[in-house]
């Protein structure tokens, strides 16, 4: 089975990646005129993502199942809320036969100790995990929670 594993996207994110479909009663839209000119009393703002910006904080996962393999890639920000979605498609992986994890954090700009209980939920079930490439911020994380746990949940299935 090679097919992709779709996690359920926030609502925040859906509304950033893809434009809502017109409806049937929607009233036709009119084209944009010329933009206003600036009001010179508003602070400036930057509106050129140039070189000096930092990470796309919004989460982004990637994902493929095969042969009992789910491979994910992350991007973004990981926290409390923003794991959901991750959870939920471990979850969706491990109801089609998924029994190992290969896991590509490369480019994480932020995560915390909820995408350890993720990837310690995943391993007390039965299943193992390896990392793929880890970005500062996971390889901290990750050295972290050794130090701290060592030899619990997520330390069995790492590998650096």
């Amino acid at each position: 089975m090679n097919a992709p594993i779709n996690a359920a996207i926030l609502p925040a994110a859906r509304a950033l990646t893809a434009p809502s479909a017109p409806t049937a009663s929607a009233a036709p839209t009119v084209p944009p005129g010329p933009p206003e000119p600036p009001d010179p009393r508003a602070p400036a703002r930057s509106t050129d993502a140039g070189p000096d910006a930092g990470p796309d904080p919004l989460p982004r996962i990637r994902s493929a199942l095969h042969d009992g393999v789910l491979t994910v890639a992350l991007a973004g920000e990981f926290d409390h809320f923003t794991c959901a979605p991750l959870r939920g498609l471990l979850d969706e992986g491990a109801v089609r036969g998924a029994r190992h994890l290969v896991l590509d954090a490369a480019l994480v700009s932020f995560c915390d100790s909820a995408l350890l209980d993720v990837l310690d939920r995943w391993v007390l079930s039965g299943r193992s995990w390896e990392s793929a490439g880890a970005s500062r911020s996971a390889r901290l994380l990750f050295s972290l929670e050794a130090r701290i746990r060592p030899g619990h949940g997520v330390r069995q299935g790492v590998g650096p």
